[in-house]
C-alpha cells in the first residue's frame, strides 16, 4: 500500500462531500507557495470589494457584444452545453463481483472489462481499496459509468506503462524519435465514433457570426438535431491562413486539416439551414463546406471520483514518457470525467472529442520525480490536459499542484474553456497548427513565471490562431504579454494580473487592462451561459 498513502495525502482536504467548492490546498507536492504568492493572495482579498470594472467587448450584462465580433460566445462549451447538471448515474454494478480484489497484488483488469462488458446501462462501482491495472480499460457504450469512493480511497495502480506493454514507436513533427504515447493514448478511455457522413454542400459564402447557411437541399435535415458544420484545407493552406487572420507565420510543414463545428438545427426554410449559434468561420467555396451528420455512439458515459498512481521514479523527460497515461476520450458526446486525482501521470487526460465537461481533476507528483529545467521550473510530466482536434469541451475546478511540459493544452482546436482552475506554475501551452476561438477564464497560474511558455514543432504556424481569450488570469507576479509573433492579430487579453500598457487595437491584440479583482464579471463563460439561458427564458 506504500502508493496508496501518499496520494491519499496528497488529495486530503481537497474534496468536500457535497464537492460544490474546489478548494485550494495548501499542501504542494512539488514547489510550495513563496512569500511573494501570500502577499498576492492577501492582496486579492483585501480588493474582493472594490467597485466592478467592465470590459469594452462585453459590458456589464453583455450589452457590448456582437456575433462575428472579435470576442466569440464560449457558452456552448461542456456536457448538454451548460444547460443541464451532470446526472448522479444509479449503480447497477460492483467490479468485485466479477473477481476484482482491490488488495493491490492481483491483478484486476479482467474484472474491470468484464464488469464493462456486462453492464448496458448504469453506474459500475469501484469501492475502496487500490486496485492493479496492466492494461487498456474502454467504455465504449452510451450511459455506463465508472465510479470510486473518492480519488484518495479508490485508486487505480499502474505498476507499468503503456509503452511496456504494447510498444510503439513515435515521431515529433520533425521526424525525430519519440515515445509512441507521448502525444495520445491512456490507459482508461471512452472511445466512440461520430458516424459524421456527408449530408448536403452549402452553396454560399456565410460569414463569421452568421446562423445560417444556404444548401444544396436539405434531405436528412431535421429540425432539433445536430449536425457539424465541415470544412476542408486546400493545398495552399488556405483555411489555416484564414483561420490566423491573414498571419499564420511559416507553415510549410503544416498537413491538410479539416475545420469543423457543431450546431442543432433549428428551422428549415427551403434550402436554407438555420442553427442555434452562430459560426466560428466562413464558408467559402474553396474550403468545399457542407453539413455531416452527427450521430455520436457513446454519450452519456462518465469516469469519476478514482484515483490514477502510476509509480514513482524520476520523469524521463521530453518525448521519452513510458506511457504513464491516465484517461483518454475520444469521440464521444456529452461525457464527462469528475473528481479524478491522478499522480505521476505522463499524460493526464487527453481530449480527442467533442462537448463533454472535466471537472474537479487534481495533479500531483512524488518530489522525486521532478526534473528539473532552465528557470528553475520542475517538470514532472508531458501534458496535464490536452484538447487536441477537439471542439467545445468545458475543462473546470481543476488543480495542477505540479508543472508538466504543457499544463493546459490547445492544438488543432476550438470552442473549448478552462475555467475557474490554479496551477502551482501554470502555462497556457498553445501547440500551433491552428488553435482558435478557447477560453481560458478566472484561472490562478501561480508563481506566473510561464504563462505563455509553449511547444508544437516547426513550421506549423504561429502558437495561437485568431480570436483566442484570456479573460481574468492571475499570477504572483506581473504577466507581460506573449512575445511578438506568438499568434495572431484578434487575440483577446482582458484582466491579467499585470504592470503592462493597455494595447485596445482593433485591428490588432486587445490588451484591456483591468484589475483582476475588480473585472466583472470574474468568469466569462459563466456570465455567457447565464445570458443565454436567461434569453430563452
Amino acid at each position: 500500500m506504500n502508493h496508496f498513502r501518499p496520494v491519499a495525502c496528497a488529495l486530503r482536504g481537497v474534496f468536500v462531500s457535497t464537492y460544490g467548492v474546489l478548494m485550494v490546498a495548501a499542501a504542494v507536492v512539488v514547489g510550495a507557495a513563496n512569500a511573494a504568492d501570500v502577499k498576492v493572495a492577501a492582496t486579492r482579498a483585501s480588493n474582493t470589494a472594490a467597485v466592478p470594472a467592465f470590459s469594452a467587448l462585453w459590458g456589464e450584462r453583455g450589452e457590448k457584444w456582437a456575433a462575428g465580433g472579435r470576442l466569440p460566445d464560449f457558452s456552448r462549451a461542456g456536457y448538454h452545453e451548460g444547460e443541464a447538471p451532470i446526472p448522479d448515474v444509479p449503480q447497477v454494478a460492483n467490479v468485485k463481483d466479477f473477481g476484482a480484489m482491490g488488495d493491490g497484488v492481483a491483478d484486476d483488469t479482467k474484472a474491470f472489462n468484464a464488469a464493462i462488458a456486462a453492464t448496458s446501462r448504469g453506474a459500475i462501482f469501484v469501492p475502496p481499496g487500490r486496485y492493479v491495472i496492466t492494461d487498456y480499460i474502454r467504455i465504449q457504450k452510451s450511459g455506463v459509468v465508472l465510479r470510486g469512493a473518492g480519488p484518495d480511497k479508490s485508486v487505480l495502480w499502474f505498476p507499468r506503462g503503456l509503452d511496456e506493454i504494447h510498444p510503439k514507436v513515435g515521431r515529433t513533427s520533425t521526424g525525430s524519435p519519440a515515445s509512441g504515447y507521448s502525444f495520445d493514448g491512456a490507459f482508461v478511455g471512452l472511445q466512440g465514433d461520430y458516424q459524421a457522413k456527408a449530408v448536403a454542400k452549402i452553396t454560399a459564402m456565410a460569414k463569421r457570426g452568421d446562423t445560417s447557411v444556404e444548401v444544396d437541399h436539405t434531405t436528412g435535415m431535421v429540425v432539433g438535431e445536430k449536425m457539424w458544420v465541415w470544412l476542408r484545407e486546400t493545398p495552399d493552406h488556405s483555411l489555416k491562413t484564414y483561420l490566423y487572420n491573414g498571419d499564420p507565420g511559416d507553415i510549410r510543414k503544416g498537413k491538410q486539416i479539416d475545420t469543423k463545428m457543431l450546431v442543432r438545427v433549428v428551422a428549415v426554410e427551403g434550402t436554407r439551414v438555420r442553427f442555434d449559434r452562430p459560426l466560428r468561420f466562413e464558408t467559402r467555396d474553396e474550403w468545399k463546406p457542407e453539413m455531416r451528420s452527427f450521430r455520436p455512439t457513446v454519450t452519456e458515459s462518465g469516469i469519476e471520483a478514482l484515483g490514477f498512481v502510476f509509480p514513482a521514479g524520476r520523469y524521463r523527460g521530453h518525448f521519452k514518457e513510458n506511457g504513464a497515461n491516465a484517461i483518454e476520450l475520444r469521440a464521444v458526446h456529452n461525457c464527462w470525467v469528475r473528481k479524478v486525482a491522478i499522480h505521476n501521470g505522463d499524460l493526464g487526460i487527453n481530449v480527442v472529442a467533442c462537448g463533454n465537461t472535466l471537472d474537479g481533476l487534481v495533479f500531483t507528483a512524488d518530489a522525486g520525480r521532478a526534473q528539473e529545467v532552465a528557470g528553475g521550473v520542475a517538470l514532472t510530466g508531458h501534458h496535464a490536459i490536452q484538447c487536441k482536434s477537439a471542439e467545445d469541451n468545458l475543462v473546470t475546478r481543476f488543480d495542477l499542484r505540479i508543472s508538466y511540459v504543457h499544463d493546459l493544452s490547445v492544438e488543432r482546436a476550438s470552442g473549448n474553456v478552462f475555467a475557474g482552475g490554479r496551477g502551482a506554475d501554470l502555462c497556457f501551452d498553445h501547440h500551433k497548427d491552428t488553435p482558435y476561438e478557447n477560453l481560458f477564464t478566472d484561472i490562478d497560474c501561480g508563481r506566473g513565471t510561464r504563462v505563455w511558455r509553449c511547444g508544437g514543432g516547426a513550421s506549423l504556424g504561429r502558437q495561437s490562431a485568431g480570436w483566442e481569450t484570456f479573460w481574468n488570469i492571475r499570477a504572483a507576479r506581473p504577466i507581460e504579454p506573449p512575445p511578438k509573433g506568438w499568434g495572431a492579430p484578434s487575440i483577446n487579453f482582458v484582466g491579467l494580473t499585470t504592470k503592462s500598457a493597455a494595447m485596445t487595437d482593433a485591428a490588432g491584440w486587445w490588451f484591456e487592462v483591468v484589475s483582476p479583482e475588480r473585472l466583472a464579471p470574474r468568469d466569462l463563460y459563466a456570465a455567457q451561459l447565464a445570458r443565454r439561458l436567461a434569453e430563452r427564458r
